[in-house]
């Protein structure tokens, strides 16, 4: 069947909704890891492991929310189903650790003043989110629950 604007409108409404609570949730878990867990360790595998968790944190509550409210899906999700979520946001995360790890390279150390407050981080944190929001919402759309 042939979705209207409007359902695509509102379902795109609710994503947005639902993956802005998940990148709060990301953000979160990321300035502990960050700031607190892994603050004594080298800025690379500090930068690494934060990334991870938090984005991890986030998946969880994506997947959580998005079946039943995002994309009003009426029937039980499968196994293959929640490997092809995973996957997606895998690629994701390759993404936005590969993106980070860069932005650890190229401006980590640029940054002098701006290091304190990890500036650069939060720049390209935010820039790769942006980036990964389209690429969950397609895969979501078409390949999860279709």
């Amino acid at each position: 069947m042939q979705e209207n604007k409007k359902q695509i409108f509102w379902e795109i409404c609710r994503f947005l909704l639902i993956g802005g609570f998940a990148t709060i949730v990301d953000y979160l878990v990321f300035a502990l890891c960050n700031y607190l867990i892994f603050k004594n360790i080298d800025t690379h595998v500090n930068t690494f492991l934060s990334t991870m968790f938090g984005f991890i944190s986030g998946l969880i509550i994506n997947w959580i929310f998005s079946a039943k409210f995002v994309y009003r899906y009426q029937k039980k999700t499968t196994k293959s189903q929640f490997i092809i979520y995973v996957i997606i946001c895998l690629i994701g995360l390759g993404i936005t650790e590969l993106g980070m790890f860069l932005g650890s390279s190229l401006f980590g150390k640029v940054f002098i003043l701006w290091d304190k407050i990890d500036v650069w981080k939060w720049s390209f944190k935010i820039f790769l989110t942006l980036c990964v929001l389209i690429i969950n919402y397609l895969g979501r759309k078409f390949l999860v629950f279709k």
